[in-house]
């Protein structure tokens, strides 16, 4: 069920009211039970990995709660992971075996069981972000940012608050990623307020959905083939595609939040005007907020963060967007999409700690630095655009030899 669909807006018309009417503590129980509901419509199958997957996180939390052993947070952290890789990369690692491999019998079975499995295997919808969410809620109560409220409610309320959060259904979809020290009733506006930012956020979403995506969804099928287009079609086609992927994604995420601010919910916001930035740093504080701090806060900060040496903090960098990029996709175009960004933010950071030493202090400030500044500024959001538009060609084209015929078309490395 699309959150753009009708289903789902009957959904939303029939929920939204009927929470409204119910007393406070019987709400949390309904919108669990349309959550799941709404999960179940598209596979019962999967409705039940996501609650059996679920109640094994929940449990492992509570032990984590009453002590925290490392080897039980190993444990959910490992099948949270196993659980995603198993539904979306389990084909592409049966083909990289085969193809490094010599050629023989085992390839030619492998290939053969990943064509097989590539057919078969059905990939649980939002599986990327409930499984992240999962990761989030054992690791924060691993390092303590969970504690139990006191005095402790009864374990039906714990089970029932912790379920509400992985099922919510809209966010269950397409994100924001929650956490779940922030995922309560909003009570601090009211709720005439609400509904008004709500039904306009969604508004908001709906237009930029169809009025600017899916209008320039044509212009991006050139990227589809290359070889068939002129470089001057393959630039409007790369712009063209910037403009659809932030009006689709952000549109998604507006209905996602106007949705939550109807049922009261006050969910992370995902975009932040992300082409207005000036270096891509700040890009990714602007775009996919969620996914980018969650990056942050579990991968690139247990791996050391800022706090090492520069070689491996560029290191890291690299291989934690080459994971963003393998979580968007299993194939090897994204993977390169997210070393082009880590390449990119590793060289800004280079760039930064010489112009730091270059310059210890800081220059008073003069008309002539003013002009400077607003010039380095201008060339910097020109240098951070490109830098992520050329990225998107990698990310849009439908392999890795397609986005490379692309560029070299597109800059006349190629007839």
């Amino acid at each position: 069920m699309s959150l753009l669909s009708l289903s789902y807006g009957l959904l939303v018309l029939l929920t939204v009211p009927i929470y409204a009417l119910l007393s406070a503590r019987h709400r949390s129980l309904f919108l669990g039970l349309v959550s799941l509901l709404f999960y179940a419509w598209g596979s019962l199958l999967h409705a039940g990995l996501i609650l059996g997957l679920g109640a094994v996180v929940f449990a492992l939390g509570e032990s984590l709660h009453a002590k925290r052993k490392s080897a039980l947070f190993a444990v959910g952290v490992s099948l949270c992971v196993a659980v995603l890789c198993y539904f979306k990369y389990s084909v592409l690692l049966l083909r990289t075996l085969a193809d490094l491999l010599p050629s023989g019998a085992t390839p030619s079975r492998l290939i053969q069981h990943a064509d097989s499995l590539a057919l078969e295997l059905q990939i649980p919808l939002g599986i990327s972000f409930f499984t992240f969410e999962f990761v989030h809620y054992l690791t924060d109560i691993y390092q303590g940012k969970i504690v139990r409220p006191q005095p402790l409610p009864p374990l039906r309320k714990r089970l029932l608050d912790f379920f509400l959060f992985a099922l919510f259904f809209p966010t269950l979809l397409a994100g924001p990623i929650k956490r779940y020290q922030q995922f309560s009733p909003d009570t601090t506006e009211s709720r005439q307020a609400q509904i008004a930012q709500g039904l306009w956020r969604i508004l908001i979403g709906l237009l930029k959905k169809v009025l600017i995506a899916d209008s320039l969804a044509t212009l991006t099928l050139r990227l589809k083939a290359p070889e068939l287009v002129t470089p001057l079609g393959l630039w409007m086609a790369m712009y063209a595609y910037a403009g659809q992927i932030y009006a689709d994604f952000s549109g998604y995420s507006d209905v996602a939040i106007g949705v939550s601010l109807l049922l009261g919910y006050r969910i992370p916001e995902n975009f932040n005007y992300p082409y207005l930035a000036g270096s891509l740093q700040d890009f990714w504080r602007r775009w996919h907020i969620s996914l980018s701090s969650w990056i942050r806060d579990y991968l690139f900060i247990p791996l050391g963060g800022s706090h090492v040496p520069p070689w491996r903090a560029t290191g890291n960098l690299l291989l934690v967007m080459a994971l963003c990029g393998l979580w968007h996709g299993p194939a090897g175009h994204f993977v390169v999409w997210g070393l082009w960004h880590g390449l990119g933010l590793g060289l800004e950071r280079l760039l930064r700690k010489l112009r730091t030493r270059s310059n210890p202090n800081d220059q008073p400030a003069n008309t002539e630095s003013e002009k400077e500044s607003r010039l380095a500024s201008f060339l910097g959001w020109l240098w951070t655009f490109h830098f992520v538009c050329i990225g998107w060609i990698l990310f849009a084209s439908p392999s890795l030899k397609a986005a490379l015929t692309a560029l070299a078309r597109m800059f006349f490395l190629s007839r």
